[in-house]
Protein backbone atom coordinates (compact mmCIF):
# COMPACT_ATOMS: atom_id res chain seq x y z
CA UNK A 1 0.00 0.00 0.00
CA UNK A 2 2.98 2.14 0.79
CA UNK A 3 4.59 1.77 -2.52
CA UNK A 4 1.15 3.36 -4.20
CA UNK A 5 0.60 6.36 -2.05
CA UNK A 6 4.88 6.85 -3.01
CA UNK A 7 3.59 6.65 -6.53
CA UNK A 8 0.28 8.68 -6.17
CA UNK A 9 2.65 11.57 -5.07
CA UNK A 10 4.97 11.27 -7.53
CA UNK A 11 2.38 11.54 -10.19
CA UNK A 12 1.13 14.06 -8.72
CA UNK A 13 4.07 16.20 -8.59
CA UNK A 14 5.11 15.48 -11.76
CA UNK A 15 1.64 16.49 -12.89
CA UNK A 16 2.26 20.13 -11.69
CA UNK A 17 5.53 21.15 -13.34
CA UNK A 18 4.46 19.91 -16.18
CA UNK A 19 5.95 22.17 -19.07
CA UNK A 20 4.10 23.25 -22.13
CA UNK A 21 4.47 22.19 -25.98
CA UNK A 22 7.70 25.00 -26.08
CA UNK A 23 9.42 23.72 -23.25
CA UNK A 24 8.78 26.55 -21.15
CA UNK A 25 6.74 26.16 -17.68
CA UNK A 26 3.33 27.49 -18.00
CA UNK A 27 4.07 30.44 -16.21
CA UNK A 28 3.78 34.58 -17.60
CA UNK A 29 5.30 34.36 -21.15
CA UNK A 30 6.10 38.17 -21.02
CA UNK A 31 9.10 37.66 -19.60
CA UNK A 32 10.19 36.05 -22.62
CA UNK A 33 10.67 39.84 -25.00
CA UNK A 34 13.22 42.14 -23.43
CA UNK A 35 12.43 45.32 -22.87
CA UNK A 36 15.97 46.23 -24.79
CA UNK A 37 16.22 46.12 -28.35
CA UNK A 38 19.50 44.73 -29.16
CA UNK A 39 19.35 45.98 -32.98
CA UNK A 40 17.60 49.27 -33.53
CA UNK A 41 16.62 49.56 -36.90
CA UNK A 42 17.49 53.01 -38.37
CA UNK A 43 14.67 52.92 -41.00
CA UNK A 44 11.08 53.45 -40.27
CA UNK A 45 9.17 50.24 -39.37
CA UNK A 46 6.20 51.47 -40.65
CA UNK A 47 4.87 54.70 -42.37
CA UNK A 48 2.24 56.86 -44.99
CA UNK A 49 2.32 59.51 -46.99
CA UNK A 50 0.04 61.55 -48.92
CA UNK A 51 0.72 64.65 -51.36
CA UNK A 52 -0.77 68.04 -49.61
CA UNK A 53 -2.07 70.60 -52.37
CA UNK A 54 -1.32 73.82 -52.15
CA UNK A 55 -3.37 76.72 -54.47
CA UNK A 56 -0.68 77.48 -56.48
CA UNK A 57 1.01 74.20 -57.30
CA UNK A 58 4.31 75.15 -56.90
CA UNK A 59 4.92 73.42 -53.45
CA UNK A 60 5.58 69.78 -53.07
CA UNK A 61 4.43 69.41 -49.84
CA UNK A 62 2.94 66.32 -48.19
CA UNK A 63 1.56 64.73 -45.10
CA UNK A 64 3.32 61.67 -44.12
CA UNK A 65 3.58 59.64 -40.47
CA UNK A 66 6.70 57.37 -39.81
CA UNK A 67 7.28 55.10 -37.08
CA UNK A 68 10.69 54.21 -35.79
CA UNK A 69 12.44 51.65 -33.38
CA UNK A 70 14.09 52.93 -30.41
CA UNK A 71 16.22 50.80 -28.06
CA UNK A 72 13.35 50.35 -25.83
CA UNK A 73 11.17 47.20 -27.18
CA UNK A 74 7.81 48.47 -26.47
CA UNK A 75 8.35 52.37 -27.53
CA UNK A 76 8.70 53.71 -30.74
CA UNK A 77 9.24 57.18 -32.04
CA UNK A 78 6.46 59.15 -34.20
CA UNK A 79 7.34 61.24 -36.69
CA UNK A 80 5.14 63.74 -38.65
CA UNK A 81 5.43 66.33 -41.35
CA UNK A 82 2.79 68.56 -42.86
CA UNK A 83 3.95 71.14 -45.26
CA UNK A 84 6.60 72.70 -43.69
CA UNK A 85 6.39 71.74 -40.17
CA UNK A 86 8.04 68.71 -38.41
CA UNK A 87 6.66 66.77 -35.23
CA UNK A 88 7.80 63.50 -33.06
CA UNK A 89 5.91 61.50 -30.47
CA UNK A 90 5.93 58.45 -28.96
CA UNK A 91 4.51 55.63 -28.69
CA UNK A 92 4.22 53.05 -25.91
CA UNK A 93 2.62 49.28 -27.05
CA UNK A 94 1.62 47.09 -24.38
CA UNK A 95 3.61 43.94 -23.92
CA UNK A 96 1.54 41.05 -25.13
CA UNK A 97 4.12 38.38 -24.87
CA UNK A 98 5.01 38.27 -28.57
CA UNK A 99 7.30 40.53 -30.58
CA UNK A 100 5.63 43.89 -31.19
CA UNK A 101 3.93 44.71 -34.53
CA UNK A 102 3.24 48.52 -34.88
CA UNK A 103 1.20 49.97 -38.22
CA UNK A 104 0.20 53.33 -39.49
CA UNK A 105 -2.94 53.28 -41.12
CA UNK A 106 -4.53 55.57 -43.72
CA UNK A 107 -7.56 57.24 -41.65
CA UNK A 108 -11.45 57.84 -42.75
CA UNK A 109 -10.80 61.29 -43.69
CA UNK A 110 -8.39 63.00 -45.93
CA UNK A 111 -5.12 64.01 -44.00
CA UNK A 112 -5.77 61.47 -41.29
CA UNK A 113 -4.32 58.45 -40.28
CA UNK A 114 -4.07 56.19 -37.06
CA UNK A 115 -1.05 54.46 -35.33
CA UNK A 116 -1.27 51.39 -33.52
CA UNK A 117 -0.51 47.61 -32.76
CA UNK A 118 -1.60 44.13 -34.07
CA UNK A 119 -2.68 42.36 -30.77
CA UNK A 120 -1.90 38.17 -30.52
CA UNK A 121 -5.24 37.49 -33.22
CA UNK A 122 -3.65 39.75 -35.58
CA UNK A 123 -6.07 42.03 -34.87
CA UNK A 124 -5.22 46.05 -35.19
CA UNK A 125 -5.47 48.14 -31.83
CA UNK A 126 -5.87 51.87 -32.59
CA UNK A 127 -3.92 54.16 -30.24
CA UNK A 128 -2.97 57.41 -31.70
CA UNK A 129 -4.79 59.28 -34.30
CA UNK A 130 -2.66 62.02 -36.62
CA UNK A 131 -4.61 64.23 -38.69
CA UNK A 132 -4.71 68.30 -40.30
CA UNK A 133 -7.84 70.00 -38.56
CA UNK A 134 -7.49 73.44 -40.71
CA UNK A 135 -4.07 73.80 -41.34
CA UNK A 136 -3.12 72.64 -37.26
CA UNK A 137 -1.15 69.30 -36.70
CA UNK A 138 -3.01 67.23 -34.18
CA UNK A 139 -1.37 63.77 -32.69
CA UNK A 140 -4.51 62.87 -30.35
CA UNK A 141 -4.40 59.65 -27.29
CA UNK A 142 -7.42 57.63 -28.89
CA UNK A 143 -7.20 54.76 -26.85
CA UNK A 144 -4.94 52.93 -24.17
CA UNK A 145 -4.12 49.13 -23.37
CA UNK A 146 -2.34 48.15 -20.71
CA UNK A 147 -1.43 44.03 -19.25
CA UNK A 148 -3.00 42.70 -15.63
Amino acid sequence: MKKYCYAFALIALLACNKKNGSGESGGDSNAEISDVRKVVKPEAVSSYSEPVKDKDGLNDWKFAVSLFETEQTFKYKIKVKYKELEAEDDLVVPNLGIQPKVEVQKGKEPLTCVIGFMDKENVFKEVKRVEIIGDELKIRQTKSYSMR
